[in-house]
C-alpha cells in the first residue's frame, strides 16, 4: 500500500483577522437588553397568549397563529434594527451593539434573524445558550456562536492629566 502523497501547502484568505479592538459588554448589560427585547416579545405575542388561554379548540389555534405571527413581527424588527445600527431596542437602552465578532460591522439581517430565533428557541434550553458565555472570554453565547457575533460596548472615556493644555 503506498503512502498518500502530502498535500501542497494550504492558502488562507481572511479579510486581516481581526480588524478592531471590541470593549465586550458586562453581563449586567446583557441582561438587561435581554430583558428588554424579551419584553417586546412578549408584547407582540400578548394577543396570541390571550386567545391560547381562553380554552376553546378554535381560539388555541388562532391564538397559535397570532402568537406565532407575533413572534415573525418581532423577528422582523430586530433584524432590521441590528442590521441597521448594531441595536435592537434592548441594546439601545442597554448601551450595546451587535457587531460581526471578525470584523466589528454590522451583520446583515438574516444573521441577525438567525440570532434572534436561536436566542429565543434554541437558547433558553437548560439556559445551555446563555451558560456558554460563563466560559467565554468575549462573553459569546450559543446565539452568538451560531450567527457569528459578539456584543460590545462603547469605549471608557480616558483622561489623563497630560491631556491637559496649559492656559
Amino acid at each position: 500500500m503506498a503512502r498518500p502523497e502530502r498535500a501542497p501547502a494550504a492558502v488562507i484568505e481572511s479579510e486581516g483577522g481581526l480588524d478592531f479592538r471590541p470593549e465586550f459588554a458586562s453581563f449586567g448589560a446583557r441582561a438587561l437588553g435581554l430583558l428588554v427585547d424579551t419584553a417586546v416579545v412578549l408584547l407582540l405575542t400578548l394577543p396570541g397568549w390571550v386567545l391560547m388561554l381562553s380554552g376553546s379548540a378554535g381560539a388555541i389555534l388562532a391564538g397559535v397563529a397570532l402568537g406565532a405571527a407575533g413572534f415573525v413581527v418581532a423577528t422582523v424588527v430586530y433584524a432590521r434594527g441590528v442590521a441597521r445600527t448594531g441595536q435592537s431596542v434592548g441594546n439601545r437602552v442597554a448601551g450595546t451593539t451587535v457587531v460581526d465578532a471578525r470584523n466589528g460591522r454590522h451583520v446583515s439581517a438574516g444573521d441577525a434573524g438567525v440570532r434572534f430565533v436561536i436566542r429565543y428557541v434554541v437558547s433558553p434550553i437548560l439556559l445551555v445558550g446563555f451558560l456558554t458565555a460563563l466560559g467565554n472570554a468575549q462573553r459569546r453565547t450559543f446565539h452568538d456562536n451560531v450567527a457569528g457575533t459578539v456584543v460590545t460596548r462603547p469605549p471608557r472615556a480616558s483622561w489623563s492629566i497630560d491631556d491637559e493644555t496649559p492656559a
